[in-house]
């Protein structure tokens, strides 16, 4: 009896070391998932910041390039229009990828971003519309074609209005644009990088013109 007895609880300690030994491993291996899970979660928000930190500071530089090139010439001229063409082109990159914002935890800074990009894609949109609209009456008008009173009346009503709201969208943008340096402080806090800008050309002195000379009688 004695021998049985000193069996099972030699048996006993051995199934229980077993149990313990399972348990730890699992335990272990729950905790080493869990660890890694975490960091892979904050390698993709590290790098969801960084790329939408990259594509609000390209559009922001294409924005700039285009504010200071309405300070020179024509302010809607075909140079303006295209730089407005190219950041829209480059906001179409954020709508290709716009499922990797939700790699950002904080919910605030997520919806900021997706509201900042909303804000500036309307205006941007607009300001383009609005002057191939502007430049179709336009053209209607000098074309010399027989309108009547009413119609012409009714062309430049139409032009004053888009005029109007293409000045309106301007300073929307511009409003929205101004925003983009502290949204982008805040993810540089998850990026764990600077991004950093060139010389903003929106708010440095365009060139001046030279003085025409006239002829002298």
């Amino acid at each position: 009896m004695r021998t049985s007895a000193f069996d099972f609880l030699s048996n006993l300690d051995t199934l229980l070391a077993v149990f313990i030994g399972a348990g730890l491993a699992t335990g272990g291996a729950l905790l080493a998932e869990i660890i890694q899970e975490r960091t892979n979660r904050k390698r993709r928000e590290r790098d969801a910041a960084r790329f939408f930190g990259d594509i609000l500071m390209s559009i922001d530089q294409i924005l700039s390039f285009a504010f200071h090139s309405q300070g020179i010439g024509d302010k809607w001229g075909g140079v303006s229009i295209r730089l407005f063409k190219t950041a829209l082109k480059e906001a179409e990159v954020y709508e290709r990828n716009r499922e990797r914002l939700f790699d950002i935890l904080d919910m605030d800074l997520r919806g900021r971003i997706h509201s900042h990009f909303l804000t500036e894609t309307f205006p941007i949109e607009a300001l383009i519309e609005s002057s191939e609209d502007i430049a179709s009456i336009e053209n209607t008008l000098g074309r010399g074609v027989k309108l009547s009173k009413k119609e012409a009346d009714k062309l430049n009503v139409q032009l004053s209005e888009l005029f109007e709201a293409r000045e309106a969208g301007l300073t929307a943008l511009k409003r929205e644009h101004a925003k983009t340096d502290d949204l982008c402080r805040d993810m540089e806090k998850i990026a764990k990088v600077k991004f950093n800008t060139l010389v903003d050309q929106a708010n440095s002195p365009a060139p001046t013109k030279p003085p025409t000379s006239g002829k002298t009688t």
